[in-house]
């Protein structure tokens, strides 16, 4: 829907699919069991009927792809719509009979498709056929009536049928009025909103009395990111208020016609509510806007028992029955929370994550995880790479994606959930006989899958030193490294994804013939696993990935598509696009965050942007001691010194601390060591290695509590939980203590990671290890100093913190102390507190 101002009355124009498909579509979430046709297998399909359409209509005039266009105004509408598209096929008979054919493709049994074909499809072809005799067909034409063919194509076996009826101009028109009524009827109320949207939002002034240091440059930066649809990186340390300045100037770039939709994407649950209370601060100054809050599909679901099994779902088998009346609902408010999504969805019975994704075109503003946008299992493809889609993208936290991109663009297949799909095929009894030869099809290729894998185990298991010698030209030629109980390969074993191939052919085709088969929801997340291996191997696979092999136990095996940078998929989805805003406190280094964010920051330079921090540095003191190594080997010779230290330092003042370790087995270490040396003063609380949420809530509550007579130090972990979204003001937090330099855990992929970087930068440990460790640092160290009332200790613990390298990293604005000797480290703190105090 795309809509164009005019001096007299504003047109929205519609495709005639989309028109036809808003409102004349009906029944299950998925769609009809005889849909699920790719776009790739339609076009195909359309392609050999047109080849072949001479055949069908004999002697006809033959019209492919005929463009048609048309308008429905009425005085009581405030806009006009205008309605357009092109008709596959008209042909004319010799006695100039005409015949105007939409081509659908199916899956499964002919029988399944409703006698007077699918009611969209249907509208489809009824809305092409009133456009049509307003236009030349008809110039010369006696306007009586058309023939109506809906031609359907089966996929499976290359069959076809038509349905075929004759409508006059009147019954048309009354269908095209009837189906453009309905839908303004729809659209009118968002239509209304956004006019009202852009005149408030463009006279609506900032929220607060006074901006803070750097807000409004980096609100300049942002508007001029999103008018010239640029890439920008923020760096603003906490405090400037990076939710106001990147929002603010969105919405009011939106309100000037520069975007349609605002994304804000963030990592954390914390987060989204920060951006939600954002938008509350700016309505309250008179902005509008309409927001939905996007929850993971698991979080939201109404019926867990149903395994989005949409066949019986209660929420899903009469999906589009009452849709259009949940949408026209849902404009009585304009914050689309969870719940308020929620309540909507048990109102009419409704998916609630189904329902979030058809509300999307309707709002102004999308609060939502990163995946929905950069995942590939995830992304909203049905509504982001729609043609003339504008939208903003502004990601927050954006080191984290920088981490999980790698991640979403990798792909894990395990042997023990091949084993699951071929007990639950080889359990099931056929009905009949193409069924039962399907699924023999199936098995035979599952076992011969399953069996080539086990070389693999085998090989990894290193009982029998003929199996690498049997396979040893086969590992030449995949370019093989190994190591102890791993094998990575540069290349894909071409005969892996044959046996793929060869098991979800026949797989995707059984699920789509047999959908009440008993079994089907033990195997679809194995199915899903396979399909979106395929996927990553044909589509994303390259010089930037891996292929690892690693045995789980002593019967599993898997084998991952691991990308080691996806920087350039990444880059992909928004290049050329969409303007994206990058910011984060912890941006540094930058150049390392621009080049894993985007691949052409080389070629294009991105806009960058630095800010300092707005609070007063005399309120926090940040000390490097560098009196011990954390290098592994040395953890053990130096923990008990490090305990003394903690406890030394938290005598110094009474209060609540922080102290991030390296690991849980140093944690482990750490505690033993502070219970040989307890000081009745200090009270300690520890993070369990496997912590829930309502434990991380009462971990937290207790430093919410306020000063007590005792110390609180709670012991965590860097990379953990409490690394970020934790905001701990005032005397809820006074000192952070960080153990080590946050270097993630040696591992074979880890050091094919280094190896990777070293080739193309010279910079593989820094890439690898380094500068995302360093990161861990720079995030814990970010639990202190929240607010301009806040104030404390620093103090970070590691030996190469005196290196060069080290130095470099930290930030200016630290003004960071390096010190070696422990008396004058303590007399520092001591001398902070007192000039504080």
């Amino acid at each position: 829907m795309e809509t164009l101002a005019s001096p007299d009355k504003a047109v929205i124009t519609v495709a005639v699919r989309d028109l036809a498909e808003a409102v004349r579509r009906y029944g299950n979430i998925s769609g009809p069991f005889y849909s699920g046709v790719t776009g790739l297998e339609g076009t195909l399909a359309h392609q050999r009927f047109f080849e072949q359409a001479g055949r069908y209509y004999p002697d006809h005039q033959l019209s492919t792809e005929v463009a048609l266009k048309g308008s429905y105004d009425r005085e009581t509408l405030p806009f006009d719509l205008v309605v357009q598209g092109r008709c596959d096929l008209v042909a004319v008979s010799p006695d100039d009979q005409i015949i105007l054919v939409e081509v659908k493709t199916f899956r499964g049994k002919a029988a399944s498709i409703p006698r007077e074909g699918d009611p969209a499809h249907l509208a489809q072809a009824l809305l092409y056929g009133y456009l049509l005799f307003d236009s030349d067909f008809f110039q010369d034409r006696e306007k009586s009536g058309l023939q109506i063919e809906l031609r359907y194509l089966s996929i499976d076996d290359g069959d076809s049928f038509s349905i075929r009826r004759a409508w006059t101009r009147q019954e048309l028109e009354e269908e095209f009025n009837q189906i453009c009524a309905d839908y303004t009827g729809l659209i009118k109320p968002l239509f209304l909103h956004q006019q009202a949207r852009n005149q408030a939002n463009r006279q609506a002034a900032f929220p607060y009395q006074e901006l803070r240091d750097g807000q409004k440059s980096m609100m300049q930066e942002v508007i001029a990111a999103v008018r010239d649809k640029t890439v920008l990186f923020v760096q603003a340390p906490t405090g400037i208020g990076k939710t106001m300045a990147t929002l603010y100037p969105a919405v009011k770039a939106q309100a000037n016609g520069l975007t349609d939709v605002i994304f804000y994407l963030t990592p954390t649950r914390s987060q989204r509510q920060v951006a939600e209370d954002t938008v509350d601060d700016l309505e309250t100054e008179g902005f509008l806007i309409r927001s939905l809050t996007l929850r993971a599909k698991e979080q939201i679901c109404l019926s867990k028992e149903h395994f989005c099994d949409t066949r019986i779902c209660p929420y899903a088998i009469r999906y589009h029955d009452h849709l259009r009346q949940a949408l026209i609902k849902s404009y009585e408010t304009r914050r689309l929370s969870a719940d308020a999504v929620l309540s909507l969805a048990r109102e009419f019975e409704l998916c609630p994550f189904e329902l979030s994704l058809s509300l999307l075109p309707t709002v102004d503003l999308v609060i939502c995880d990163y995946n929905y946008v950069f995942n590939p299992r995830v992304r909203l493809h049905g509504w982001l790479d729609q043609p003339g889609q504008s939208y903003t993208l502004l990601v927050d936290e954006a080191h984290n994606l920088a981490r999980r991109s790698r991640e979403m663009f990798s792909s894990v297949l395990s042997r023990t959930a091949l084993e699951t799909v071929r007990q639950v095929m080889a359990g099931h009894l056929a009905q009949d006989a193409e069924q039962r030869k399907l699924n023999q099809r199936i098995c035979t290729s599952l076992s011969s899958l399953i069996a080539w894998l086990d070389r693999y185990r085998a090989l990894l298991a290193g009982q029998d030193p003929g199996v690498r010698e049997g396979m040893k030209n086969e590992l030449a030629s995949l370019q093989a490294v190994f190591g102890q109980r791993f094998l990575a390969t540069r290349l894909i074993p071409p005969r892996l994804l044959d046996q793929i191939a060869a098991v979800t052919g026949p797989l995707t085709r059984y699920l789509n013939d047999y959908p009440d088969f008993q079994g089907r929801r033990q195997l679809m997340i194995a199915y899903f696993d396979l399909m979106f291996f395929s996927r990553v191997a044909e589509r994303y696979y390259s010089d930037s990935y891996i292929t690892s092999w690693r045995p789980v136990g002593e019967q599993d095996l898997d084998i991952t598509l691991l990308a080691l940078d996806a920087s350039a998929h990444l880059t992909d989805i928004y290049r050329d696009r969409s303007p994206v805003v990058f910011f984060s406190a912890t941006l540094s280094p930058l150049p390392y965050y621009q080049t894993l964010l985007d691949a052409r920051s080389s070629v294009e330079k991105p806009e960058v942007i630095r800010l300092p921090s707005p609070f007063p540095k005399e309120r926090r003191l940040v000390v490097c001691y560098q009196a011990h190594s954390i290098r592994y080997a040395d953890r053990a010779g130096s923990v008990d010194q490090i305990a003394s230290l903690i406890q030394e330092t938290v005598l110094l003042r009474k209060g609540h601390y922080l102290v991030f370790s390296p690991s849980f087995a140093y944690q482990r270490q750490l505690v033993r060591a502070l219970t040989a040396i307890r000081e009745e003063e200090i009270d300690y609380l520890i993070q369990p290695s496997k912590m829930t949420e309502a434990q991380k809530e009462k971990f937290l509550a207790y430093f919410r509590r306020g000063k007590g007579d005792k110390s609180l130090v709670g012991l965590t972990v860097l990379g953990s939980l409490f690394n970020e979204g934790v905001d701990l003001t005032g005397e809820e937090l006074i000192g952070v203590m960080v153990i080590g330099t946050g270097l993630p855990g040696l591992s074979p992929e880890r050091d094919i990671l280094r190896q990777y970087y070293d080739a193309r930068s010279g910079s593989g440990f820094e890439y690898a290890y380094m500068w995302p460790g360093f990161n861990r640092v720079t995030q814990a160290a970010g639990r202190l100093i929240r607010s301009q009332d806040d104030y404390g200790v620093i103090l970070l613990i590691d030996d190469r913190y005196g290196r060069s390298d080290y130095r470099q990293l930290i930030p200016q604005e630290w003004n960071a102390m390096h010190l070696d000797d422990r008396e004058e480290c303590l007399d520092v703190i001591r001398s902070f507190w007192a000039d504080f105090d």
